[in-house]
């Protein structure tokens, strides 16, 4: 039985997604299937996904179209088409090493089936170097000082697929903002646990530091950190919702930034 599958959807990633899909294509573990959701790309990205995987025939791999803008969409389309007890989103401009299911599949063995997503620490340095050893444990530290809360962006988690449709899955219309990384963890907290470990990382590309379209104040950062988790809902639904529409936060911004 196939326990995973890995969605990845993608607008205009020519430049960076034949690399990530050949980290993919040499991972350790396996069989896993992937999921390539084409969200309106303008570019070659299709032609390369296609040319990529010819090469790795032992993937099983699906090529969706989601003509709706916007990652939450792309998503959305992505998961309705997974058939594995397992599923990690990953994003078209990430490195992903050769272990990385393999840590996701052991994580979640190890945390025991009360645990609905596995999270992996994001680095921007060599894995090894002094910078990125620091920043693992930090998120690690983090993670069990303030486990109500999430650690790791969308290109980073994976998730009991039975436990994220539960909660209603990737829905714009439960959540129209960016930051849907950090509330739908919020959502899958109400069911369960999420893991992180040191040795379980991706490195995003370096145009990711750039926050300008997410862009939520230091005071709500803090106000998210220290909001008790009986209350984290009237912070994401009551709270930034509002400051988040007001601001025009939407979660096409992303997908309109020119990252050239």
């Amino acid at each position: 039985m196939v326990r995973w599958s890995v969605v990845i959807p993608y607008y205009n990633e020519e430049t960076f997604l034949a690399e990530t899909l050949e980290a993919l294509g040499a991972q350790s573990f396996g069989p896993f299937k992937l999921i390539l959701v084409n969200n309106a790309s303008t570019d070659r990205s299709e032609e390369i996904a296609r040319s990529v995987m010819a090469r790795y025939g032992a993937i099983e791999t699906t090529f969706l179209h989601e003509s709706c803008p916007g990652k939450i969409p792309a998503l959305a389309a992505g998961l309705a088409a997974v058939d594995t007890p397992f599923v990690a989103t990953c994003d078209a401009d990430t490195y992903y090493p050769v272990h990385y299911l393999q840590n996701c599949d052991r994580l979640f063995d190890e945390a025991g089936s009360d645990c609905v997503g596995v999270m992996a620490c994001d680095i921007y340095h060599p894995a090894e170097t002094a910078q990125s050893i620091k920043r693992r444990r930090k998120i690690v530290f983090k993670s069990k000082l303030f486990s109500n809360q999430c650690h790791a962006g969308g290109y980073a988690q994976a998730f009991r697929t039975d436990a994220l449709r539960s909660i209603g899955g990737f829905d714009r219309d439960l959540w129209p903002f960016v930051l849907e990384d950090h509330e739908i963890v919020n959502r899958l907290l109400r069911v369960g646990h999420t893991r992180y470990a040191v040795d379980h990382w991706c490195m995003p590309s370096e145009r990711r530091t750039d926050r300008s379209c997410v862009n939520w104040t230091r005071a709500e950062r803090l106000l998210y950190k220290f909001t008790p988790f009986m209350l984290k809902d009237w912070f994401f639904y009551n709270f930034l919702a509002g400051r988040f529409s007001k601001r025009k936060l939407g979660y096409l911004n992303l997908r309109e930034k020119s990252w050239a």
